[in-house]
């Protein structure tokens, strides 16, 4: 007989998701509403502070991966792909509010007919779950759009950056790096950006290579 989870105590409920994987965690919550709000409450209660949320915006898809710092990886959580990446063949989808939901490897897949919009979705589902902002972007140039839209959805500046290379878009490599570096400044043979509010962050490029690092203002003039 199945056991009703969320009738169990809530120090026997506690043990239990320390014991999952984030990843199994995300998926726990797309089980019901009740579900979500359980696993949300309790994060609200319990931040994560030593979980980094990344968005990763390249060849086609958006994913939300969490980094503990005690790992060496990045953990993918939630993806979101075009719905024409959608094998119907397999397993029959779950659609819903606009978009097609489904499980593979481990993972939660949801298929949209605007990929951009689902990419944001999933942050924001994510970012809402475990009441955390997103710590780092790494991009290629289709996906320079995140950059704008994670500044204005959060007040806590990214802590990491990352360009990454796109074979398909060779041709807008250049145009994308000078929009990052539209307001910069050459501090020894680097970049320094500077948002409004005074933070600033060195930026180091070569021809492979696009590294951000956050530093406190007193350490650029």
């Amino acid at each position: 007989m199945p056991v009703p989870i969320l009738c169990t105590p809530f120090v026997v409920l506690s043990e239990i998701i320390c014991l999952l994987e984030t990843e199994e965690i995300v998926a726990a919550s797309f089980c019901s509403k009740k579900m979500k709000r359980f696993l949300k409450c309790y994060y609200q209660q319990r931040k994560p502070l030593e979980w980094n949320i990344y968005l990763k915006d390249y060849d086609s898809c958006g994913r939300v991966h969490i980094h503990k710092l005690d790992d060496e990886y990045h953990d993918a959580v939630l993806l979101a792909e075009h719905v024409s990446e959608l094998d119907e063949s397999e397993a029959k989808p779950i659609e819903t509010n606009g978009y097609k939901r489904g499980f593979s490897s481990g993972l939660v897949s949801l298929y949209f007919e605007d990929r951009v919009m689902g990419t944001k979705m999933i942050v924001d589902y994510v970012t809402d779950l475990f009441n955390l902002d997103v710590y780092g972007l790494i991009i290629d140039t289709n996906g320079i759009w995140a950059i704008d839209w994670i500044s204005r959805r959060q007040e806590k500046m990214l802590e990491s950056f990352e360009l990454v290379k796109n074979p398909k878009c060779n041709s807008s490599s250049d145009e994308a790096l000078n929009y990052v570096l539209r307001d910069g400044d050459e501090w020894n043979g680097d970049y320094s950006i500077q948002r409004i509010d005074g933070v600033k962050a060195v930026i180091d490029l070569d021809i492979r290579h696009f590294v951000m690092t956050v530093l406190p203002p007193k350490e650029i003039i």
